[in-house]
């Protein structure tokens, strides 16, 4: 079972480590803003390499009926 999904009240940012709370996050996903500086901006996610572990479980793992 996955913790969490996506955090987006703590985004990612490229520009430094103290800026970038997605590091404290444990989403499966980061949360990317499209205007990093804007909190209301729009944002995606990007999936981390938790997600793709998680997929690959499911994947393998799934009952077919």
């Amino acid at each position: 079972m996955a913790f969490e999904f996506v955090t987006p009240d703590a985004p990612h940012r490229v520009d430094g480590p103290r800026r970038d709370l997605d590091m404290a996050s444990h989403a499966a996903t980061r949360t990317v803003r499209d205007h990093p500086d804007d909190p209301d901006s729009a944002w995606h996610r990007e999936p981390r390499q938790a997600f793709h572990a998680l997929a690959r479980h499911y994947r393998d793992h799934s009952r077919h009926a």
